[in-house]
């Protein structure tokens, strides 16, 4: 068992995760409840972890397509610690790359897609019938992917067409390999795992994905995909008929990632099929959707381009899946992209309308790793997220290991009394979780309306914030008072070849809808600096300027209105530093005054579709002013 305070924090004070097949179920028993861990705290710890984690069980991350030879116990052992091969891989499967943790996790949840995770199966098996049919070369399960991208109704492969028995039994075969991984790798009060997979719906080449999390290992026979459920309305009803409503303590959630690539439709208040959203539809999808991505490899989905400067964040400059791959269909984010923020002021408008705010989702960061590196997030270890596609070569030489508008990913942050499936599974439906863009800061916040003004250095606050408010993600009623928030932060300690980044400053975001029915936002600077002068050296990447290894405050809303229905969000933010490509770059003595000089392998690192520098930061789950229940 791990030692108390492993990864707790305690600030006082400012310093400088089929068609309907009803009961057919595996019934495997619920992790047992036993003793509490021996570091089991009422004031709870921030666990890190991975939600979002590809393997070669994956169509697009399947070493057919030149990417991962990883399964998911791979994964979770590089997860705690264990050295990872990455592609490209010879013919004997071997590998001149590798890749390890500085810091291992303290959970991580393996995502693979349930579409065609048949035929990836059947395709990789040499034993089967099928292995080596023209449907399995590496070019028709490419057609094939981007196919399903770009489709209104997703559709059958053609190898599954032909061989359906074949591909059923497939599907089964993978989706008892993946419980059965989780199940082994479970690690009471050390190390957690859940059941998931990745749902993979599209609306005309826009991402509506979401991955799906079991709470413990009674889960349906097989994934529901968007081949069994086309709209995400679907796989909410089927999950309530195959799970909820099936089988006792059969639970799950549903996280959306990349709204920055749903072309505005993630967060619509249209439904698939171009209808008005419904209450029912409203009550089930806040339900499920507790938990929103943030951050992660393909981007940043915070918030549209606007007078808050640090909405630039990790920006794509295409705003669908389809505009990724096919120039013709590649348009810029729109003011209408529906990022979170945008999301959570179009809930609240809803919400007068349906009685249920359907847009609820507390915030975390993953990965979406295609190789199996599990939270693999460090800026100066990043070798790629996607396989071997932008890898020259054997992989021996120096260069870029991927496309520069990607990014390494962030990481979930779940606040629970102890490291169990019971405990961050809680974390989670509560929403007391927060997302990095990779970091480790250390962030709480609390809501109230009686959390005195001292907050902050007194010995209990954890314990008052708890008492005498709520914790990120909860809900405070409307009234005529002001409510009060508390929001601190501890720097990243870093690790023995990255060290942690002082802190700059701490915001809180508030948005709302006004009395005319408009959508407001506006951002407070409530610690820290925001003219400290820190800079870093983009040459030697060597970082400037001092900043704080603590920061915490207690503030009230100057402009609330009582009554007023609103959220409020932390955003806690370091320093600059070198981004992850202009670290290579330098460490390459890559220079681009003269373009004709730079290697093909790095021309990357003088285009100016990324930025050379960023400021890792860390963003709390919101916590909502409403009069109604979320």
């Amino acid at each position: 068992m791990r030692s108390p305070g492993a990864h707790g924090f305690v600030v006082t004070l400012q310093r400088g995760f089929g068609a309907a097949i009803g009961a057919c179920l595996l019934l495997l028993p619920l992790s047992a409840v036993g003793d509490p861990c021996a570091d089991y705290t009422d004031v709870r710890r921030a666990h890190f972890g991975d939600t979002h984690v590809h393997t070669s069980f994956s169509q697009d991350a399947n070493w057919r397509m030149g990417a991962s030879r990883a399964t998911p116990s791979d994964a979770y052992r590089f997860a705690r610690g264990a050295r990872i091969k990455l592609p490209p891989f010879d013919e004997r499967g071997d590998s001149l790359r590798s890749t390890q943790l500085a810091r291992p996790l303290d959970f991580a949840i393996v995502t693979d897609h349930a579409e065609n995770m048949d035929m990836v199966r059947v395709c990789s098996d040499p034993d089967a019938p099928e292995f080596g049919a023209w449907s399995c070369g590496r070019n028709q399960l490419l057609v094939d992917a981007l196919r399903r991208i770009g489709s209104w109704v997703p559709g059958i492969s053609p190898l599954c067409e032909e061989s359906s028995a074949s591909c059923a039994a497939a599907t089964i075969d993978v989706w008892q390999d993946t419980i059965k991984a989780a199940a082994d790798h479970q690690d009471e009060c050390a190390f957690t795992t859940f059941v998931g997979y990745e749902w993979s719906g599209t609306l005309k080449g826009a991402n509506m994905h979401r991955n799906v999390i079991f709470r413990g290992e009674r889960v349906p026979a097989r994934p529901i995909s968007a081949l069994d459920a086309p709209w995400v309305e679907d796989l909410w009803a089927q999950l309530d008929q195959q799970c909820r409503d099936s089988v006792q303590d059969c639970e799950a959630i549903t996280i959306p990632h990349n709204s920055n690539l749903s072309g505005g439709r993630m967060y619509s208040a249209l439904m698939s099929d171009g209808t008005s959203m419904t209450p029912s539809v409203a009550e089930r999808r806040s339900r499920y959707e507790r938990l929103a991505e943030i951050v992660q490899h393909k981007g940043g989905s915070e918030c549209y381009f606007a007078a808050d400067e640090l909405c630039g964040f990790e920006k794509l400059p295409y705003s669908s899946f389809l505009g990724k791959y096919v120039e013709l269909f590649r348009e810029p984010p729109a003011n209408d992209s529906r990022y979170l923020r945008e999301a959570l002021r179009e809930g609240l408008r809803l919400e007068s309308q349906l009685g249920t705010n359907p847009f609820t989702p507390g915030f975390i960061g993953s990965t979406d790793t295609h190789i199996g590196a599990a939270g693999a997030v460090e800026e100066n270890r990043y070798q790629g997220n996607h396989g071997a596609q932008q890898i020259e070569g054997d992989g021996s030489l120096p260069q870029l290991p991927d496309r520069v508008e990607q990014n390494p990913g962030g990481l979930a942050v779940l606040y629970a009394e102890e490291n169990t499936r019971e405990a961050l599974f809680a974390a989670m439906q509560r929403r007391e979780a927060y997302g990095t863009s990779g970091t480790r800061i250390g962030l709480r916040f609390f809501g109230g309306r009686d959390l005195p003004a001292d907050l902050c250095e007194r010995a209990d606050m954890l314990e008052q914030g708890y008492a005498l408010g709520v914790p990120m993600g909860g809900e405070l009623s409307t009234g005529d008072v002001a409510p009060v928030f508390l929001a601190s932060a501890v720097q990243d300690e870093g690790a023995e070849d990255l060290p942690g980044t002082p802190l700059q400053r701490i915001q809180i975001i508030k948005g709302w809808v006004d009395e005319d029915g408009g959508s407001r936002e506006q951002v407070y600077e409530i610690a820290g600096d925001a003219n400290n002068g820190a800079a870093v050296d983009i040459e030697t990447c060597e970082q400037r300027g001092s900043g704080f290894a603590q920061l915490c405050a207690v503030w009230a809303d100057p402009d609330y209105t009582p009554g007023q229905s609103a959220y409020y969000y932390a955003r806690a933010v370091e320093n600059p530093s070198c981004r992850w490509q202009q670290r290579i770059c330098s460490a390459n003595g890559v220079r681009c005054d003269n373009p004709d000089d730079v290697p093909p392998a790095f021309a990357g690192c003088c285009d100016d579709i990324a930025p050379a520098t960023l400021q890792e930061r860390a963003w709390s789950s919101p916590i909502w002013t409403s009069g109604a229940s979320l």
